[in-house]
């Protein structure tokens, strides 16, 4: 049995006229026995009529042209084009049936889809139209824009099956609200209304401009529509359905959004707007009965600033020192700044004075924080620093708030910033200051760029505790707590010869561990120091030499 393809093949060649140069067909009673055969097996496979199925050849036998008109498709059927308009009723079907596609101009398209299954030697099966989820609706408005984008279908045309496929699932919040909100709006403005959804649930675009709907109408339509939008008179604007979008902070008439009530009505069913998605709480909870504990060793002048942190987070001294603090009438919440390289303890020591104080900590989520909603962000570091001192307010031992990698956000401000993204900076940089000034509770920051450090932050700093490289004593200490079986020579050797940090430490200990594991022997001396060399890449990218 032939292949569909094989099958268009067949009929091109048995029907094609010998006096036509471009191969147009004859489509008398001789040359369509001549094809019988192939016309059977094409109808039966596509559930389509002779006629259909020759107009669809003609279509795929024309699709790698740049245009192909009616004109185009007549000529491929050996007829004039007067001729060819009265099998419309049979090119509608097609359309309808997702075979083909007109554009605007008339031109006839084959969708990549349903070219892409006839090599497959597939039918096109028509998609979906019931039981379709919120989600699912809005993929389609998506498809369906595209294709009224590629100019491959009339807003007529787009509209009416939009509608069609709300009518026919109308169980969920997109179709419910669609309906709801298309009615009584004109053709044009309902495109609008449904780009504005796509636009805003796939491109996250909540500040959309004319430009944005320019590929759906033709200059006459767009013109209209802007002119409308200008005096206020969209049926859009007048039933409060879209708004004013801020650019850069402030209101701009040049953009516009749906308002966020329409938008919950919309996506109710698929989460809620993403706002409100956004607005998940930026800050997690860390219950200090579940931080496991874990030995640290400090140089000399760390090891003092951490027992004196230690004593005073501990729960016989904080809260009466807390308390002094307030009789004097100074600020009783207390800051402190942990800086210094990556790996050298400083997030652990967050974690073990929580432990050993019985504390939990808030860990803030800058990447939650930053959010690419104008006016959300500063929302997000209010909603942290709300968050904790309710916490506070609740009673029983104040937690720790941790920013983690704090020079992600306290950075230094920019002097006469101009740019939204630089505005919305200096804002949560700003409200970080001020719920420092009247914190009642324990804020720490690590950060290894201190240089990246807003000098206003570092005012603010009650206690500022800088974390270096151990030092050969507390290299010791690491190495014999993390591999409590290598003997206390190597040990010496390894904390003389490599100048790692704990973090290092550790990764050299679980290299062991694995290479252990997986080979059933323990790794030689020279293997931990080849570990430690992996550590310590030189200057020009280059592991240091290995010797003894």
């Amino acid at each position: 049995m032939k292949t569909i393809l094989e099958c268009m093949c067949g009929i091109t060649e048995k029907m094609r006229n010998p006096d036509d140069r471009n191969g147009g067909l004859l489509l008398d009673g001789v040359h369509l026995k001549k094809a019988a055969g192939e016309l059977r097996q094409l109808r039966k496979a596509l559930g389509l009529n002779t006629m259909q199925v020759l107009i669809l050849t003609g279509v795929v036998q024309n699709s790698s042209h740049y245009r192909t008109d009616g004109d185009d498709i007549a000529h491929f059927l050996g007829m004039e084009y007067l001729k060819f308009l009265s099998c419309q009723e049979d090119t509608e079907v097609l359309k309808r049936r997702g075979f083909i596609r007109i554009d605007r101009d008339g031109n006839y398209k084959l969708p990549k889809e349903v070219l892409k299954n006839l090599k497959s030697n597939k039918s096109v099966e028509p998609e979906q139209m019931t039981g379709l989820s919120a989600g699912q609706l809005l993929y389609r408005i998506k498809k369906n824009l595209g294709i009224l984008e590629d100019e491959e279908t009339e807003i007529p045309d787009f509209l009416s099956d939009m509608v069609h496929l709300f009518r026919l699932n109308p169980d969920n919040s997109v179709s419910s609200a669609c309906l709801k909100y298309l009615d009584k709006l004109s053709k044009e403005e309902a495109v609008v209304f449904l780009a504005l959804v796509y636009r805003y649930w796939f491109e996250k675009d909540d500040q959309v401009g004319w430009h944005d709907m320019s590929d759906y109408f033709d200059e006459d339509d767009m013109s209209d529509l802007q002119v409308s939008y200008a005096s206020e008179s969209l049926s859009l604007q007048r039933r409060g359905i879209i708004e004013y979008a801020p650019e850069n902070g402030l209101l701009d008439k040049d953009y516009f959004r749906l308002k966020d009530e329409i938008k919950e009505e919309i996506f109710a069913d698929v989460g809620g707007i993403r706002k409100k998605q956004a607005k998940v709480s930026a800050s997690r909870k860390v219950e200090a009965q579940s931080i496991g504990r874990k030995d640290m060793f400090y140089n000399e002048a760390e090891g003092i600033e951490v027992a004196r942190l230690k004593e005073l987070l501990s729960e016989d001294r904080f809260d009466g020192v807390r308390a002094r603090m307030k009789e004097k009438g100074l600020r009783s919440g207390f800051t402190c700044l942990f800086y210094g390289g990556p790996g050298t303890g400083k997030t652990e020591t967050v974690y073990q004075l929580a432990r050993e104080s019985g504390r939990d900590i808030f860990i803030v989520d800058v990447s939650q924080i930053k959010s690419c909603w104008v006016g959300e962000s500063e929302k997000n570091i209010k909603d942290v620093f709300n968050r904790y001192r309710s916490c506070v307010q609740e009673g029983g031992k104040i937690p720790v708030l941790l920013f983690n990698e704090a020079d992600a956000i306290f950075g230094i401000r920019q002097q006469g910033a101009q740019s939204a993204v630089d505005k919305m900076e200096n804002s949560i940089q700003n409200i970080i200051l001020q719920e420092m000034e009247d914190l009642d509770g324990i804020l720490i920051a690590t950060t290894n760029l201190t240089e990246n450090l807003d000098k206003a932050f570092e005012r603010r700093f009650l206690y500022k505790l800088r974390f270096e490289k151990p030092s050969r004593e507390a290299k010791r200490g690491i190495w014999k707590s993390l591999l409590p079986d290598v003997s206390d020579a190597d040990v010496a050797y390894l904390a003389e010869h490599f100048d790692l940090s704990g973090g290092q430490i550790e990764n050299v200990a679980r290299k062991k561990t694995i290479q252990s594991i997986l080979s059933g022997n323990e790794p030689t001396l020279e293997d931990l120091a080849r570990y430690c060399a992996e550590e310590t890449l030189s200057s020009n990218g280059e592991a240091r030499k290995i010797g003894f």
